[in-house]
């Protein structure tokens, strides 16, 4: 019961369908999440970094400090 409260924690909300999942698939499809919103987070760092180099290299730190606060 455990991985599928973890799972409607995951989403934002209770989803029914959840409950005709075993432990066992709701544990394997919480750590799909997990694992889809790490490379979600890495590919955006690397789109960024990438948008940063195209630009003239006194204006990157700049710009990123503008665009993101750091």
């Amino acid at each position: 019961m455990e991985y599928r409260r973890a799972l409607a924690r995951e989403v934002g909300g209770e989803v029914h369908a959840f409950e005709l999942l075993s432990e066992a698939e709701a544990k394997e499809l919480i750590e799909l999440f997990r694992a889809a919103r790490a490379n979600e987070v890495r590919a955006l760092r690397r789109a960024i970094d990438a948008a940063l180099t195209a630009m003239p290299a006194p204006l990157r730190k700049v710009s990123r400090k503008i665009l993101f606060g750091s």
